[in-house]
């Protein structure tokens, strides 16, 4: 019988040994573990493009796509690909563990692919999503990626990075910001029957979380199954370091 799927969804930055921990975590837990992470140069195109929202008009959404296909082409594809992997597995369930707002741009195409356009009949076979150190909210401002950027280990890279962060069009920056957040917060593709759970630190500069807390009592009052939606605030632990700071 083939084994429950996780997907782990990595932050900006990460690479496959840092999710090690995960993986062996999850394995001793019965999971098989896929981890996808999208690239950095991806993640600064998720900061001005994502998902059609759910009453955008055909041609409006050609019109995004324009904004940035390059966001579109390889967020999405990950998220088909990986679908497309479950569904050839067929495993009995999985869940998606996702680090930080790179993680979440992974899921939101997941979820759009999933609960929007209906693909794949693997809706029922979700049963739970991890928020890691997520979402963070970084105020629509292009300057607060910088931080995030610090996670990305090479010096050349980072510099670039930086570089086509200020390219970008700060209103359409602070747009996106505003589609994600409330897209997250208000569940706008009707997953909300999938239990879950948000992992974060009273300790973390990335993921601020007054923030995130008013976003984890706006779910709760949303849904009338309050269990739903799970919470635990780690003490001093870091950006996605909470494994590290508390093994399993």
């Amino acid at each position: 019988r083939s084994r429950p799927i996780v997907i782990l969804a990595g932050w900006l930055g990460c690479h496959p040994k840092n999710l090690q921990r995960h993986v062996q975590m999850y394995d001793r837990l019965g999971y098989t573990s896929l981890i996808r992470i999208a690239s950095p140069e991806s993640v600064l195109h998720a900061m001005v493009d994502g998902p059609p929202a759910p009453n955008t008009h055909a041609d409006d959404e050609a019109d995004g796509n324009d904004r940035n296909n390059m966001c579109s082409s390889e967020s999405e594809h990950i998220a088909i690909n990986t679908l497309q992997h479950i569904q050839k597995l067929q495993p009995p369930h999985f869940i998606i563990h996702m680090f930080s707002n790179n993680g979440c741009f992974l899921w939101e195409w997941i979820r759009y692919t999933l609960f929007h356009k209906s693909s794949y009949n693997l809706q029922d076979k979700l049963i739970g999503t991890i928020f890691d150190s997520a979402p963070a909210y970084f105020h629509g401002k292009i300057d607060g990626l910088q931080s995030a950027i610090e996670y990305v280990g090479n010096k050349e890279q980072r510099d670039n990075l930086i570089s086509m962060a200020r390219s970008l069009n700060p209103n359409l920056v602070k747009r996106r910001h505003n589609e994600f957040w409330n897209g997250l917060r208000d569940d706008i593709y009707g997953s909300g029957n999938v239990p879950q759970l948000y992992l974060y630190s009273d300790n973390d500069p990335l993921t601020n979380v007054t923030y995130l807390e008013e976003l984890i009592a706006h779910r709760r009052q949303q849904i009338s199954r309050k269990e739903q939606i799970w919470s635990h605030k780690f003490v001093s632990s870091s950006h996605c370091g909470h494994l590290k700071s508390y093994p399993a």
